[in-house]
């Protein structure tokens, strides 16, 4: 009876442990739905903020940030004092959502240092909502497409897109809006079609109207995509196995040196290549925040200034691990580190970095998202 009890006791023990162990580490929900930004964290930026900080850091995969958003929602409601989610990935309208609900931490820039380091236009407006020290600058991208590389670039401007998807009929397809990359194509052809200063100057009932041309533009091209248009890949990995086993001409994304990586991984053939419209693509930056429920603030604090730090920001870059570009400001950090960084900058198969920045287009208001994302399932996805 008394081994009985001992070894109950070891096991309470154990199981304790454990859990005081779970409670201290930080935890930082991120979508999962890449391998190559999950192996970067798992294997990159968990040991490098262990060795630094003697700090575990927890990935914890989701699938869809909007549950992760409305867990933080109900959480609030409930006067929930002691969450589980540390720091939360986001950007656009769910931070906007978060915002406005008080949720985030705020005064964030004042206790993380590498935040000296950054472009300074990166801290203050996200999707156009005023970021107000709530979250954090993680990385920047761009919308780019990519193609086989043989031959000139296949469509310029929208309008050139529609005749290239006509001549080469069952070549051509985006995902769904409900991915983030599919909403982005759909934004980025309705700016090219109305101009981007003038959509940025509509009122959102009027971008609403002023939309028709653009319902109309991607009615004329559905029967030529990839399965008549019946079906839209549901996430920007299913278009690139599409791209990958050559049912489709053209894939695209928000890494700007996906491409490369793709070629790295055997996954796209060498000569793919990555390009632009001729008016512009989206450009953004995505963010880190905590929540003001967050166990571990301080902790999660210190992982956020590694995150931002040179060396992981480095890492980062790397097409081998992740592509993303940095969000640091390369005349704030040392010489040398500058140097690294810029041969990063001067990758083959991706646009010169001069090019990248004449066409940058600014994200719109989250209100003028949602109402591209509901238009396209009104007008498109039903009919």
């Amino acid at each position: 009876m008394r081994t009985k009890v001992k070894i109950l006791f070891f096991l309470m023990c154990i199981l304790l442990l454990i859990g005081c162990g779970r409670e201290n580490s930080v935890k930082i929900y991120m979508w999962g739905g890449d391998t190559q930004i999950n192996s970067y964290i798992d294997n990159i930026v968990i040991p490098h903020i262990q060795e630094k900080e003697r700090i575990k850091v927890e990935r914890i995969p989701i699938i869809d940030i909007k549950d992760t958003v409305n867990k933080l929602i109900i959480e609030k409601k409930a006067n929930k004092k002691s969450g589980n989610i540390d720091i939360i990935w986001i950007n656009g309208e769910n931070f906007k959502i978060l915002k406005d609900n008080d949720i985030l931490e705020e005064n964030l820039e004042k206790n993380i240092e590498n935040v000296k380091l950054l472009k300074e236009d990166t801290m203050k407006f996200d999707f156009g909502v005023e970021i107000l020290g709530r979250e954090i600058p993680f990385g920047e991208a761009q919308f780019n497409f990519i193609y086989n590389g043989e031959g000139d670039i296949p469509f310029k401007t929208a309008q050139e897109l529609k005749k290239y998807i006509m001549e080469n009929p069952k070549r051509f397809v985006y995902p769904n809006v409900s991915d983030f990359v599919g909403s982005a194509f759909v934004r980025n052809i309705a700016i090219d079609i109305l101009g981007y200063d003038n959509v940025v100057q509509m009122s959102d009932e009027e971008f609403e109207k002023k939309l028709d041309v653009v319902w109309e533009f991607f009615r004329d091209i559905r029967p030529y995509l990839w399965k008549e248009g019946r079906f839209y890949p549901e996430s920007e990995q299913k278009l690139d196995l599409l791209y990958s086993n050559n049912e489709i001409n053209i894939t695209m994304g928000y890494t700007i040196n996906k491409v490369n990586s793709k070629i790295n991984s055997g996954e796209f053939e060498p000569n793919s290549k990555s390009f632009l419209l001729e008016k512009g693509t989206l450009f953004n930056n995505h963010y880190l925040a905590i929540p003001k429920n967050s166990r571990n603030k301080e902790k999660s604090m210190k992982v956020i200034n590694q995150l931002i730090s040179p060396q992981l920001q480095y890492e980062k870059q790397k097409y081998e691990n992740w592509g993303d570009y940095t969000v640091l400001d390369l005349d704030r950090v040392d010489k040398e580190m500058k140097k690294e960084f810029e041969k990063l900058m001067t990758a083959e198969n991706i646009p010169e970095e001069k090019e990248l920045k004449c066409r940058r287009v600014m994200e719109l208001s989250p209100e003028k998202l949602r109402i591209i994302e509901e238009g396209w399932k009104k007008e498109i996805e039903k009919i």
